[in-house]
């Protein structure tokens, strides 16, 4: 049967598709959408990104405020660099022109402290409550 010509969905509208997956004899529900967030610009191919919640109107949300971001051009590709991989980077790249003392024990704050607590959260992920404990908890426990 011939498709009709208004029945295709908005340019970047994405799908949205209701999963089930099977772990350990237990089987667990979710709503996944994916949405093209651009093209390669060496291949030509899309670029798509997933999202994945609990409920349909969650996964729907998450659309369309992609989809806004992508309209207003703020849109940027999520980073999967972690905590601990930037302070790394800041160590090396920063410290350079501070007094050995200083980087001494800012190497060890990072050591000791800040890559224990955060070095295994993504940038992104990274939020001011999680901050909060930090300094509340490890750095002073009382």
């Amino acid at each position: 049967m011939p498709r009709k010509s208004n029945s295709r969905a908005a340019q970047g509208a994405g799908t949205i598709r209701k999963k089930t997956v099977t772990r350990k004899g237990t089987a667990y529900t979710y709503w996944e959408v994916r949405t093209t967030t651009g093209y390669d610009s060496g291949t030509g191919r899309q670029i798509q990104r997933s999202f994945s919640g609990k409920t349909q109107k969650d996964v729907r949300e998450k659309m369309q405020a992609i989809a806004i971001e992508l309209n207003n051009g703020t849109y940027k590709e999520p980073l999967k660099m972690t905590v601990g991989e930037w302070l790394d980077i800041w160590a090396k790249d920063y410290l350079n022109n501070v007094k050995p003392r200083t980087r001494e024990i800012y190497a060890a704050s990072i050591r000791n402290h800040l890559k224990p607590a955060l070095g295994t959260i993504r940038l992104e992920a990274l939020d001011t409550p999680t901050i909060q404990s930090l300094i509340r908890y490890s750095l002073h426990p009382c």
